[in-house]
């Protein structure tokens, strides 16, 4: 029966937890059977990690292509007001729209950063608790089975060296019954009998 885990949320954050699905040690020990609500969660913090990954990515190449359209925006002001170029204002028009369309895309893609790493710590601080109580189911039913396995490893043994006496012994009386029928009867009759009996 799978209890609630209580953990001081303050005490972990000072403990500065690592995200847990990439850490090498916490894979090894529980990404093989996880329970469905680890799975769940598991899922959840990979595509929260996918998002932030995917935001930062798309914001540094909008900030990128905003740079080179300011760059464009004074070459085309230049051609506006030393040239008088009224193509190049129907243009200066255009990228100043495509800036402003880009602002509005860069401020959204900023507030969604600034949430995503406390939605990601909150999940997973969750998946640390469903990994706590995993971890103590764990222990505590293999706990319970070490000590039938020892007992079952020490009959084992005692049962090994019983057959192992066992065998030595046959082994010994076997070898002192053929040295006696040997010296005995002797090779050639010995032989005979081998090929008959054995």
């Amino acid at each position: 029966m799978k209890k609630n885990i209580l953990l001081e949320e303050k005490i972990i954050k000072r403990k500065r937890i690592p995200i847990l699905i990439e850490e090498k040690e916490w894979r090894a020990l529980f990404l093989e059977a996880p329970s469905k609500e680890m799975d769940k969660k598991i899922n959840e913090l990979k595509e929260l990690l996918t998002e932030e990954k995917k935001n930062e990515q798309q914001l540094a190449k909008q900030l990128k292509y905003k740079k080179m359209l300011m760059e464009k925006i004074l070459k085309l002001s230049d051609k506006v007001n030393s040239q008088g170029d009224m193509d190049a204002l129907k243009e200066l028009e255009n990228t100043k729209t495509t800036i402003m369309d880009i602002n509005q895309e860069t401020e959204h893609l900023q507030q969604r950063l600034e949430l995503l790493p406390e939605e990601i710590e909150h999940l997973n601080f969750e998946l640390l608790k469903e990994t706590v109580a995993m971890a103590y189911t764990d222990i505590r039913t293999m706990g319970k089975e070490i000590p039938k396995l020892t007992d079952e490893i020490l009959y084992l043994r005692q049962q090994l060296s019983e057959k192992w006496e066992q065998k030595t012994s046959m082994e010994s009386r076997v070898d002192m019954l053929y040295s006696y029928l040997h010296n005995t009867l002797g090779y050639e009759e010995t032989d005979k009998l081998d090929k008959e009996f054995l």
